[in-house]
Formats: structure tokens, C-alpha cells, sequence
């Protein structure tokens, strides 16, 4: 049996990037997503946390391509999740978990050339 984690998030992005190996192109976007509460005195605490998107999807690369998916760019994104493990320099083991994006939501509108005035 086929089980999988789908994850769907809210965030701003930060970077996007395609990259290309073996002729094949891949999008990887960081998505920052941040939680706010007030801690024991009261005083409000904030914490930003950042996730790795990878996108495979060709529509979604050529959206990063043409600048549709860029920093500050409010989203819903959702898909798969995978873990990653390695080993770095000094023979420590590693992980990360990043989410394989099979879509993503705009939730603000598309910034034009006159936002900056």
C-alpha cells in the first residue's frame, strides 16, 4: 500500500531559484512562516521558521522562471514531504525535511511596476 505526508502551508517567500541538472530543471524555494503568542508575562514572543520547497512540476519552475513566484510573495503552497539524511564534514549526521510542491495558492495579488511608487 502507497501511503505519503502532504503538507500545505502559508508563508512569504524568500528566495526562489531554478537550477538545472541532467537537462532537467527543479525549483527550490524557501518559505518563511511565522507563529506569534504570548509567553507566561505576557510579553508577546515571535518566531520566524523557514522551509525548503522543491518544485519538479514544469508549470510551476517556469512560474519562478518568469518571476510569477518571487521574494515576498504571499502563498499556500502543499505537497508531499521528504527527509533527507546525510552525513556533513566531520562524519555528523544530518537531515532536513522539505516539501516536494505539487501546488501553490497566490493569497495576495501579483505586484505591478507601479507598487514601488
Amino acid at each position: 500500500m502507497y501511503t505519503h505526508m502532504n503538507f500545505t502551508g502559508k508563508g512569504f517567500i524568500g528566495t526562489a531559484e531554478v537550477t538545472t541538472k541532467d537537462d532537467k530543471k527543479r525549483g527550490t524555494i524557501r518559505l518563511a512562516s511565522t507563529d506569534s503568542w504570548k509567553d507566561a508575562d505576557g510579553e508577546r514572543q515571535e518566531r520566524t521558521n523557514w522551509f525548503t520547497l522543491t518544485v519538479f512540476k514544469p508549470s510551476l519552475v517556469e512560474m519562478i522562471e518568469k518571476g510569477w513566484i518571487a521574494k515576498g510573495r504571499y502563498v499556500d503552497a502543499s505537497g508531499d514531504l521528504r527527509e533527507n539524511r546525510w552525513a556533513d564534514a566531520e562524519g555528523s549526521e544530518r537531515f532536513d525535511v522539505q516539501l516536494i510542491a505539487e501546488r501553490i495558492q497566490f493569497l495576495d495579488r501579483k505586484p505591478t511596476d507601479n507598487d514601488d511608487e
